[in-house]
């Protein structure tokens, strides 16, 4: 009777599941990662909102997923073999095409996952120089606050100097007072530095208002700028109204103080008058108005106009915008980077490294057969062969030693 056997007739267990190769499984997992990455930046390039948008992610993110994943498996396992035996064009094939693909994709992905950050920092920017230009155009309009002073001591000293020619004469030397030409010409200069004085007070205050109004845009934009909770497309229309309030303000401040109408008195005043008939009152009067008008034309001169152009609003960020601010998004640029092109070149390069590894272990390349004139192959082994006949072989015999006895005779002679 036959003895039974140990192995039992049915299994006990499943058996072990087949593992899938290395390259094909992480090649999978790369290709649905950089689709997964990519669905999450298209939403920021794309217009629109809801079903529509998701739809378009997904479609871009699936196509996206299939050509990644297919390029690079054709590449690694068609080209890279095809390579090892000769085949120059496949490698360049498949390196560019994993070139291709994978800039296409780190371009996507990273401008889509930094694309509101970027526009985010081009409005920061603008502010910064938003407030170099207020602060720029505030100095000015300080500088030309100062004229004020100057312009009210013409008009006080016209003003009595026309108070004493209507009393006294002082200014014509001529009779005891009166409304004469020579008062009536004062009260006609002091009359108009008046009235440029009354125009000053008013543009002080406009400064001061202007100036407050600035402040306070200033201070909205930066608000706007900083709330995070709100969408940043909904504060870029915010601050572009801002923007325009600003620009409308500055404008304000710098006509506050007329400058150029005090430069245009201070000429009026240096060309003088004529008292008919009298050029020595003529001489005497156009003597002082010249006085006020250089003084005047001197303090006017000091007031520098900002000559800065105001900035221009940026315009809505693009997808190249991105690629400015490379430095600043280095690390999610670096591992773009890695995902989409860095990690499908290396495991292409290893691949064919390995193959070329295993085809030289297979068939090493024969040694390379000795020149004509080469001596070497006359000699086997401690043998040395005839040129002329192969088989006959002379032993190569070692060189003879001197004997100790006759090395010491030599030694005593």
């Amino acid at each position: 009777m036959a003895a039974k056997s140990d192995t039992p007739d049915k299994p006990i267990r499943l058996p072990k599941r087949k593992k899938q190769p290395f390259v094909k499984v992480t090649l999978l997992a790369l290709a649905a990662s950089s689709g997964g990455m990519l669905m999450m930046a298209v939403p920021n390039l794309i217009s629109g909102t809801g079903i529509v948008a998701f739809s378009k992610a997904a479609l871009l993110a699936a196509s996206a997923t299939a050509v990644a994943y297919g390029i690079n498996r054709m590449a690694v396992e068609r080209g890279a073999p095809l390579a090892t035996i000769g085949y120059v064009s496949a490698g360049i094939v498949s390196v560019g095409s994993i070139l291709v693909v994978g800039g296409g994709l780190f371009a996507g992905t990273y401008a889509g996952l930094t694309f509101k950050d970027v526009a985010e920092l081009q409005l920061q920017e603008y502010g910064t120089e938003l407030s170099h230009y207020v602060g720029n155009r505030s100095r000015a309009a300080q500088q030309a606050g100062r004229v004020a002073p100057a312009v009210r001591a013409v008009a006080q000293d016209l003003d009595q100097k026309r108070a004493c020619e209507l009393r006294s004469s002082c200014v014509s030397g001529r009779g005891n007072g009166g409304r004469g030409p020579v008062a009536r010409a004062l009260e006609d200069k002091a009359g108009r530095a008046s009235a440029i004085v009354h125009q000053l007070d008013a543009g002080e205050k406009a400064r001061r208002d202007a100036l407050a109004e600035l402040n306070r845009l200033l201070g909205a934009y930066q608000d706007v700028i900083g709330d995070s909770g709100r969408e940043i497309w909904d504060r870029r229309t915010a601050l572009q109204k801002i923007d325009a309030e600003i620009q409308q303000a500055a404008t304000e401040l710098d006509e506050a103080v007329p400058v150029a109408l005090i430069t245009a008195y201070g000429k009026e005043l240096q060309l003088g008058t004529e008292i008919a008939g009298r050029p020595v009152v003529t001489r005497r009067l156009n003597a002082i108005l010249d006085k006020h008008g250089q003084s005047l034309k001197a303090v006017a001169s000091t007031v520098k106009r900002s000559s800065n152009e105001p900035p221009s609003f940026p315009r809505r960020t693009g997808v190249s915008d991105t690629f400015r601010y490379l430095g600043h998004f280095a690390p999610i640029a670096a591992i773009t980077a890695v995902a989409e092109l860095v990690f499908p070149l290396a495991l292409w390069l290893y691949t064919l490294l390995a193959l070329l590894w295993a085809r030289y272990k297979i068939a090493p390349p024969e040694p390379a057969a000795p020149a004509e004139d080469d001596d070497s192959a006359l000699f086997d082994d401690g043998l040395i062969r005839n040129r002329d006949d192969g088989d006959n072989v002379t032993p190569l015999a070692p060189p003879r030693r001197r004997s100790r006895s006759r090395r010491d005779n030599q030694h005593r002679r």
